[in-house]
């Protein structure tokens, strides 16, 4: 019986161990986002499938929030001269959102969530960075948001990313391409209202929104 074999070229396999490392890092990236950092996930409470218009628990504060097949994509109006956001309104004491993002000339995503009356606590994403603020205790123009937790980053345009944000009584967390976060307040324990996105200029995409409650 004839027996067959090949050798792949040097050049090749170099060039397939670099494509596998690529593939093994971003699979660990995820893997990372998707264990628990206070809460378990417990009962879905959304899970759009961003190809169709958002239900009525969902609202367009500012800016657009166009769901186009399977992505969510994010805008700042100029003339609204405000950040674009989306309200979630359930109110959830303790959570988990996740979600994929990528910025597509936008520069800064935000997750968050409110008390009937103002912010609570929220994690700002940026090319470089990453941070977790109260700010409950913030007072526009005159106090800023108290920084709890940072972490660097080194995001690039046009490459998605996982993103997690955890909130329980007094503490936040969040993990954001594999960089985890954990921050502690007494004014994160404050009643929530709702929860939301928000994105400073055009254009960010968002793809796999699932909301749970903590458990």
């Amino acid at each position: 019986m004839k027996s067959f074999w090949f050798c792949v070229p040097l050049p090749s396999m170099k060039l397939l161990l670099l494509l596998l490392a690529i593939v093994l890092t971003q699979t660990a990236a995820f893997a990372d986002d998707a264990k628990s950092l206070l809460v378990q996930p417990g009962k879905i409470v959304a899970q759009p499938d961003l190809k169709q218009p958002l239900g009525a628990e969902w609202k367009a504060v500012k800016g657009t929030w166009e769901p186009k097949d399977g992505e969510l994509v994010c805008a700042e109006v100029p003339a609204d001269k405000h950040s674009a956001v989306l309200w979630h309104q359930v109110g959830l004491q303790s959570a988990v959102i996740e979600c994929e993002f990528l910025f597509d000339g936008s520069k800064v995503f935000i997750i968050g969530c409110d008390s009937d009356k103002k912010h609570v606590g929220r994690v700002t994403i940026t090319p470089k960075l990453a941070r977790i603020t109260e700010d409950a205790s913030a007072v526009k123009g005159k106090v800023p948001p108290k920084t709890l937790a940072e972490a660097a980053l080194d995001l690039k345009p046009g490459q998605w990313y996982p993103a997690r944000l955890e909130w329980t009584g007094d503490k936040m967390a969040a993990c954001v391409a594999g960089k985890e976060l954990r921050g502690e307040n007494e004014k994160l324990s404050v009643p929530k209202a709702r929860w939301w996105f928000a994105v400073g200029g055009a254009t960010v995409r968002v793809k796999n929104v699932k909301v749970c409650e903590g458990k």
